[in-house]
């Protein structure tokens, strides 16, 4: 872990290097500039999202913070996405933000005595109305909200090393959320009021993220002829998993899964965005292997040696595939031999059979 100090929020020391001085001042200019379309919202909501991505950055000053530091930084963390992704729901409709839409009333909404939509709901919800949410940012926020509920209910259950890692990430996505969807418009004695702790959010996000980013750069050289079945760790983002059927492992954050299902469940749902519904039916969650015919293959999987390409890729034996087809008699996967092939092996020879 870097021996780095995050600055004080108020009175603390400035970046020591000219260039990252400008980088930090072109970032804080970006978001109090003009950033996107105007949108209504109530600023109590911005204001209290930005007061806990303060406090998680707080938490999370300096190298090796304490267990209760990292508890109340996924706490917070968890609490600044809720709030703030529903203040962009509201910005567009309020009654959007009601668990049901079709029964929101404006008393209930002024006095907050409501139920409200969940965050799976919350993005879904965004993006039906033009939002741009990608898939790994929505693992990203699923990953951190799964983390939450455990955190809540069972105690920590990540390392230190993983919490830092994923607060970095979901920090920056939060933070081009407000710069997007949120700060215009809000007036100016809002901005003096907050600018300082936007600034140290904003200088703060680089140092956190720092940490994982030093630790990567010492593991890539035991990474480096694993590419081809590395993938982003569902607990700590970062490209640290070697996926090894049983006893796979992130050389980052040492998040253990004994079992392939394990992994696969984990990643479906902490990287690509998926609920575990999603991963258990058979209509796009987990498929039979053309190679090994266990019920462990996703068709779309990143690896580390095609991070932007989607791929097939198998848990149990450990293979990506690219080009598979679907079969039009029993709808698996399968490995065409020829141009035009329409059917498995497997099916082909059960109707020469019945034949």
């Amino acid at each position: 872990m870097s021996g780095t100090h995050l600055p004080s929020a108020r009175g603390g020391e400035e970046p020591k290097s000219p260039g990252e001085r400008r980088q930090n001042e072109e970032l804080i200019r970006s978001v109090m500039s003009d950033p996107g379309p105007p949108t209504e919202l109530a600023y109590p909501a911005l204001l209290n999202g930005i007061d806990y991505l303060f406090s998680v950055t707080d938490l999370l000053n300096g190298p090796d913070p304490e267990p209760r530091a990292l508890k109340f930084a996924v706490l917070h963390l968890q609490a600044a996405t809720e709030v703030l992704l529903k203040a962009g729901l509201a910005g567009i409709d309020w009654r959007l933000v009601f668990a049901k839409p079709e029964e929101a009333d404006e008393t209930s909404y002024r006095t907050g005595d409501f139920a409200s939509c969940g965050i799976a709901d919350t993005i879904k919800r965004l993006r039906e109305h033009g939002v741009a949410i990608s898939p790994e940012e929505k693992g990203a926020i699923t990953a951190l909200s799964k983390e939450r509920n455990k955190l809540q209910h069972f105690g920590a259950t990540l390392s230190a090393a993983a919490i830092e890692a994923r607060a970095g990430v979901v920090l920056e996505i939060l933070m081009r959320f407000i710069n997007t969807h949120l700060w215009r418009g809000v007036d100016a004695d809002h901005i003096d009021a907050y600018g300082e702790d936007m600034e140290m959010i904003l200088t703060s996000v680089p140092r956190i993220r720092g940490y994982a980013t030093a630790r990567m750069t010492q593991l890539a050289p035991e990474l480096e002829p694993f590419k081809d079945t590395t993938l982003r760790c569902p607990a700590c983002s970062m490209w640290a998993v070697v996926a090894e059927g049983d006893d796979s492992y992130c050389r980052l954050c040492s998040t253990y899964w004994e079992h392939e299902k394990a992994l696969l469940v984990d990643y479906a749902v902490g990287v690509l965005g998926l609920s575990v519904k999603d991963v258990l039916e058979d209509n796009g969650g987990a498929q039979g292997c053309p190679e090994c015919q266990s019920h462990s293959l996703l068709t779309e999987v990143y690896l580390a040696d095609t991070p932007d390409k989607p791929r097939s890729f198998c848990f149990n034996c450990v293979r990506p595939f690219d080009g598979l087809g679907t079969c039009t008699r029993c709808t698996l996967p399968f490995l065409p031999e020829g141009n035009g092939d329409l059917v498995c092996n497997d099916c082909w020879t059960a109707a020469l059979t019945s034949d």
